[in-house]
């Protein structure tokens, strides 16, 4: 019946007092405590929070942010939320009259000016220090220090879940980093074989060049066919493609190095040690050596002669 009877005052225009204040934090941790101006306003010389009274027609947080306006001068100050609501004992005859919302606000910065018929001096504290000097047994200030008490759990809540998300933040990033390092001991691991079987290969690919035509149809000569393509089948499994290189092609040094190219290649010539001097055109002339990739990663080089 209590609350019907609140019900049907409110309806009749039964007066409610609203108030909003703020604990302003810094980037430091530090909290914005005023001192009330004296003779000024009610309550003079004791220690207070920004904030005061709702307007007909404002939100809360528009009411709050006129408030830090009209008394600090800042209109950049970040409205967290709602830490604590403050009233008045049960029975006592103000219950029933006066609302508290007690907020938390991030300062980004800016110049403070005091409105000086509201507060005469302000100064950043250490939250503990701000409770310490608001424990004096006034009711006035006793009211502010338990909203103080609210904003350190609520920062030391917000400051574990901050710690939290990067903890999160560098698993993931161990998580990823460790991922990376498995491929990278994987891709280490198969280049290192793949290095073992390349040489292989080119023997087979000498042996096979010099087969006799009378003989390229032995069985012989198609089991060891057999055996090279086998082993280009596991280069292929790993990733490995040869370098697709054809005589006629620019030299490119990305997929290619030049070898005897202080010769003039002529078929005379012995062991590349004619001597004589020539203007390249920079074009392949012959693949002594084929080369292989991983992906875009050049693993060896094809060895090339230019002309």
């Amino acid at each position: 019946m209590k609350n019907k009877k609140i019900e049907m005052e409110i309806e009749k225009g039964w007066p409610i007092q609203l108030t909003v204040k703020a604990v302003v934090v810094n980037k430091d941790g530090k909290v914005l405590l005023l001192k009330r101006a004296e003779k000024e306003v009610t309550n003079s010389s004791k220690y207070d929070l920004p904030g005061g009274g709702i307007e007909k027609g404002e939100t809360m947080e528009k009411s709050l942010k006129r408030e830090l306006v009209e008394e600090l001068g800042l209109d950049n100050v970040e409205i967290v939320g709602v830490i604590r609501v403050g009233e008045y004992p049960e029975g006592h005859k103000k219950f029933d009259s006066l609302k508290a919302l007690r907020f938390i606000a991030h300062y980004n910065g800016g110049e403070i000016k005091l409105n000086p018929r509201e507060h005469s001096e302000f100064e950043w504290l250490n939250i503990d220090e701000a409770i310490k000097k608001l424990n004096t047994g006034d009711g006035f200030e006793e009211e502010k220090m338990e909203t103080l008490k609210a904003a350190k759990k609520y920062l030391e809540m917000e400051m574990a879940l901050d710690g939290w998300k990067r903890s999160l933040a560098e698993f993931e990033n161990y998580k990823k980093m460790q991922a990376e390092s498995q491929k990278d001991r994987i891709r280490y691991a198969t280049e290192n074989i793949v290095m073992q079987i390349i040489p292989v290969i080119d023997n087979f690919h000498v042996s096979t060049s010099h087969i006799p035509e009378d003989q390229k149809d032995g069985g012989w000569v198609t089991g060891i066919m057999y055996i090279q393509k086998q082993l280009e089948n596991v280069l292929a499994e790993n990733g490995v493609e040869e370098i697709n290189l054809k005589v006629g092609d620019n030299f490119d040094t990305k997929y290619c190095e030049a070898v005897s190219d202080n010769c003039c290649h002529d078929e005379k010539c012995q062991d590349g040690k004619c001597g004589e001097k020539k203007k390249f055109k920079n074009k392949i002339k012959k693949v002594i050596l084929k080369g292989y990739k991983i992906g875009d990663k050049v693993i060896r080089a094809a060895r090339v002669i230019v002309e």
